[in-house]
């Protein structure tokens, strides 16, 4: 019989616990969610090179579709582990459920689990958790941990929390952005790396098949309630034209800037009958209680889940009848 897991709530005031759990240990996996961004990759290779730096052996479990982040040397380190592996410490990044996990079955071959990340819907999953809603970014939480194990910074550390930090605020100009980010950032920016170009490659260069899909998606584009709800719906038949692995970050955001526009909605159907749904929010209005509705999660401001329903338009009604404008 499989015994629970002990599940410890830690608060902020007590990361020195994270940072004893690292000194006294020597071997360590670092893994994320499915399809990982920008924070995910970012904040995880940090990890991975402080704790190498301090003569941890690490080993990176991410999934490999890492292209738009090859400018980080370390992602040629994130290489496939032995599925039989077993490691001391796992440390599960970014990811608010096991529904999520690149890898659920990694946590049955972790000594021990530690879940890092700032969701507010997160499950608390890990034997160890700490979760900090405030924190822009997970890269956040991880600069905070290079800090107190002393390890100073260099260019591809810098580089690292960069990308966790700028992918999650939306380059800074997200409502998640604090005077703590920025102070941050100040730090990162002391080492010679052209982040113009960095952000350009995160945020402004796409192919052009993704411009098409942006045309389908704007084309497609309706306003509900009143003005205030912004809907792109995209089915699987409009989906199969394009590549499987076309990203869909971005899309939402042509609903969600539309003036006046107060929710944003994208919903996908990624297999029959089954739809992928991303919530975006401007105002005061909590996405992650519609998203926890349907059992997804996410931030105020930003949330995803699954639904199942017989066509497009029966969830899309499903949908509105939870948010109220």
């Amino acid at each position: 019989m499989k015994t629970m897991r002990r599940r410890i709530r830690m608060k902020k005031m007590n990361l020195n616990q994270i940072l004893e759990i690292i000194r006294n240990k020597d071997q360590f996996v670092i893994t994320a969610h499915k399809s990982p961004d920008g924070d995910a990759i970012g904040s995880a290779l940090a990890l991975g090179l402080a704790l190498k730096k301090i003569g941890k052996k690490v080993h990176y479990h991410l999934e490999q579709s890492m292209d738009k982040f090859r400018f980080i040397e370390e992602t040629q380190k994130a290489i496939p582990i032995d599925q039989e592996q077993h490691f001391q410490i796992g440390f599960f990044l970014d990811t608010s459920d096991r529904d999520h996990l690149h890898d659920r079955t990694l946590m049955e071959r972790c000594d021990q689990v530690v879940n890092i990340d700032h969701h507010v819907s997160n499950e608390l999953y890990g034997d160890v958790n700490y979760v900090d809603p405030k924190a822009s970014s997970v890269g956040e939480i991880i600069y905070d941990i290079i800090d107190g194990l002393s390890v100073e910074l260099d260019r591809e550390i810098a580089l690292c929390l960069f990308t966790s930090i700028t992918s999650d605020t939306g380059n800074f100009k997200y409502s998640n952005v604090t005077g703590k980010t920025h102070t941050i950032a100040a730090q990162l920016y002391r080492f010679n790396t052209d982040y113009a170009s960095i952000t350009r490659k995160l945020f402004d260069e796409i192919t052009y098949e993704k411009t098409q899909l942006i045309a389908s998606a704007l084309g497609n584009l309706v306003l509900k309630k009143d003005g205030k709800l912004g809907l792109i719906s995209l089915s699987k038949k409009e989906l199969d034209q394009f590549s499987s692995s076309m990203e869909m970050e971005g899309v939402i955001n042509f609903a969600r800037d539309v003036e006046g526009v107060e929710v944003a909605l994208l919903i996908r159907e990624t297999d029959p009958k089954t739809f992928k749904v991303s919530l975006r929010s401007n105002t005061e209005f909590d996405v992650s209680k519609v998203a926890l509705a349907f059992d997804g999660g996410g931030h105020k401001k930003a949330a995803g889940c699954t639904l199942k329903g017989s066509d497009i338009k029966t969830v899309q009604k499903e949908l509105l009848e939870k948010i109220d404008l």
